[in-house]
């Protein structure tokens, strides 16, 4: 059994590396589900290691429906991470409606050209798709792995379906959600996989910025659909008011 960890930065991936994990998932904003991480990260990883990295491409919080706009980031930030030693992409496109968009996909995997590994991330398990379709689709576009819990809650929940698969052996399945040393030999057995996507963290504190006035994260929790983004004329007024004061 092999473990690739889940890391919102670099000095994860330094303490996951340095713990003995085959491989990483390189993200940042974990509180969001991981989104795409800065290059300097991978760089500096690169430097020091050999194993496996896989970074995440994913512009933004809430959904994985992507404007023109972002999607060509993607790609942008896609082309930058292989240059610099990317082992694989972590992405997922999804269809205004819930389903997964073959056709970006497609595009996106093509765009790759077989330079490195693309992992279709857990958007799979939110996607109204058929399970069996939508694996052998995923395969014919040309993504190399799927990570995902099985379309459940977490990995043990969704081990009937990882290991159906598991057993289509279209391409790499890699089970994650809730995956910890106390469940790992039970997911083994039911799935017969054979490498697993964990998560292994503690809660640290930074004082330097707390401040009775002034906060630096926001106090109220977004909705899992909602995200921010500048609104053009908010900003065309503030310039013009700004622009016109004597």
């Amino acid at each position: 059994m092999k473990i690739e960890v889940c890391c919102g930065s670099y000095t994860d991936a330094l303490s996951a590396f340095k713990g003995g994990a085959d491989r990483v998932e390189l993200c940042a904003d974990l509180f969001f589900g991981g989104l795409t991480p800065s290059l300097g990260s991978l760089k500096l990883l690169r430097k020091q290691f050999d194993r496996e990295i896989s970074v995440m491409v994913r512009p933004r919080e809430s959904g994985f429906c992507y404007s023109e706009d972002e999607f060509q980031l993607m790609l942008t930030d896609a082309d930058e991470f292989i240059k610099n030693g990317a082992d694989g992409l972590v992405f997922g496109f999804l269809t205004a409606d819930g389903y997964i968009d073959y056709s970006r996909t497609e595009k996106f995997v093509k765009f790759v050209d077989g330079r490195c590994k693309t992992i279709f991330h857990k958007a799979f398990d939110v996607a109204k798709d058929p399970l069996e379709y939508s694996v052998k689709k995923l395969s014919e576009t040309g993504v190399t792995r799927i990570l995902t819990s099985g379309k459940n809650k977490n990995a043990l929940e969704g081990a009937e379906n990882l290991k159906k698969m598991i057993d289509m052996n279209l391409l790499e399945i890699l089970p994650a959600g809730s995956i910890r040393i106390h469940n790992i030999e039970e997911l083994k057995a039911k799935t017969g996989c054979d490498f697993v996507h964990t998560s292994a963290f503690e809660t640290l504190s930074d004082i330097s910025a707390l401040n009775d006035k002034i906060d630096f994260t926001s106090t109220n929790l977004p909705k899992q659909e909602d995200y921010s983004a500048v609104n053009q004329k908010i900003v065309e007024n503030i310039v013009n008011k700004a622009h016109n004061m004597k």
